[in-house]
Order: C-alpha cells, then sequence, then structure tokens
C-alpha cells in the first residue's frame, strides 16, 4: 500500500545535496523536474528510516521505562541502514566501473 508521498527536504536543500555529489552535474526537467523529483525520492527514504527505527524498538510506546526513541536507537539503526548502503554503493560502483569500460572499448571499436 503507497499512500501520497510529502516532501520533507526543501528545494535548496535538494539542490544542495545534489550539487555536493557532483557540482558539474546538470539536472534536466524534460520529463518533470529531477529536483522535485529528487525531494520526493529522499522524503521516501527519510519516512523508511523512521519506520526501520520503530521496528527496531523493544517495547511499545507508552508502556514506561524503554519506549522512548534514544539517540542510540536511531544511531544503531543509522549504521545498520549505512552499512547496507555502503555494501550496496560499492556493488553498483563495480558494475558500473565495467559498463563504463565497455562503453569506451565499444565506442573505440566503432571507430
Amino acid at each position: 500500500m503507497r499512500n501520497y508521498q510529502e516532501k520533507r527536504i526543501a528545494e535548496s536543500q535538494a539542490r544542495k545535496a545534489l550539487r555536493k555529489a557532483n557540482p558539474k552535474r546538470q539536472y534536466g526537467s524534460t520529463n518533470g523536474n529531477s529536483v522535485a523529483r529528487f525531494q520526493f525520492k529522499t522524503s521516501a527514504l527519510v519516512d523508511k528510516f523512521a519506520l526501520f527505527i520503530e521496528e527496531q524498538m523493544l517495547q511499545e510506546p507508552n508502556t514506561g521505562h524503554g519506549c522512548r526513541v534514544q539517540t542510540h536507537h536511531i544511531e544503531m539503526a543509522f549504521m545498520k541502514f549505512e552499512t547496507l548502503i555502503d555494501t550496496f554503493m560499492n556493488e553498483q560502483r563495480t558494475r558500473m566501473a565495467v559498463v563504463k569500460e565497455e562503453l569506451k572499448r565499444a565506442g573505440r571499436e566503432e571507430e
């Protein structure tokens, strides 16, 4: 079930994040505004992270000791997320390096 996704990141913050990744990269708006799409997608990730933190809580809300989300809960959830994301990104970097090399090789063969 998918609900309406809200923007939880301002356009200025989205632009800063995109530029931080690569200041030279341009973002198109031919088939929809890519900055706005980035806002929606990062908002979805924020929501998933909040849900993950909730799912990691051992105590039900409003039940007393240990039911509040503390900084260590957020840190532990972040470390789990970050480890998985880093692993995924490293795998994708390796795959993209192979694809880019093949494209370069194919370009040289056409000449």
